[in-house]
């Protein structure tokens, strides 16, 4: 079976995405990156310490062949469930995040009366009104100049109410997180790009584990050794 640690199963490629203090050099500390990592860092440790497992039983005369195979496949499966656990966790923290920072970063604050809810619609009508170029050169001036008042009133309706299709929506909705808020935007990106990088560690390691498990050999040897317990109990109640 041999068993392989891919070099990608490693926190370094979630490390790298963690922000950087620009006067010291050093990752900024941040819990949710730190469990995105930790996670991942348990993953590749307990792979290791499963290969080593499966190495030390295949060398292991004093048991069948058969018997080494149900070991390290058992040991899989407690090792499997215990790492998807931790990060099961991490990743639905860091999604929690994204999803809170996606919410306050989606649009500005709602208008303090009426008056200004009134100016809002009727932004918004105006811009339905125009042809298509008219309103991108209005929605591109607004962007340049900042003009928080058009954006709002764009990104706090649907679509359509403006005129606008929902990916005319949503990059508007991009440049607005990008330009008003800037940090909060640039840790999204990196906390998007640190989930991905967990993800796949996450399936390979996945891979590791079946591949300990879910082998013919491994099945048979389960069998056979289900079969042996059962004849055991048989002949002992005889």
């Amino acid at each position: 079976m041999a068993l392989k640690i891919p070099a990608d199963l490693n926190e370094t490629f979630v490390n790298r995405h963690a922000e950087i203090d620009p006067t010291t050099g050093a990752p900024v500390a941040d819990p949710v990156f730190d469990g995105l990592a930790n996670a991942v860092r348990l993953a590749r440790e307990q792979a290791g310490m499963l290969a080593n497992l499966e190495k030390a039983a295949m060398a292991d005369k004093t048991m069948t062949p058969e018997a080494n195979v149900v070991r390290v496949a058992s040991a899989a499966s407690k090792t499997g469930e215990r790492v998807a656990a931790q990060l099961d966790v991490a990743r639905t923290r860091a999604m929690a995040e994204i999803a809170n920072i996606e919410k306050r970063t989606s649009s500005p604050p709602p208008p303090k009366d009426s008056v200004a809810l009134s100016i809002e619609s009727d932004i918004t009508r105006a811009l339905a009104s125009m042809g298509d170029k008219e309103r991108a050169d209005a929605i591109a001036q607004a962007k340049a100049q900042g003009d928080e008042t058009v954006i709002a009133a764009i990104l706090r309706r649907p679509a359509m109410v403006s005129g606008l299709g929902e990916a005319q929506l949503e990059g508007i909705r991009h440049a607005y997180r990008q330009h008003f808020h800037s940090a909060d935007y640039a840790r999204l990106q990196r906390l998007q790009r640190a989930v991905e990088a967990m993800e796949k560690s996450g399936r390979l390691f996945v891979g590791i584990i079946k591949s300990a498990m879910d082998t013919p050999f491994a099945r048979q040897a389960a069998i056979a050794a289900r079969e042996a317990d059962a004849a055991a109990a048989h002949a002992s109640g005889a």
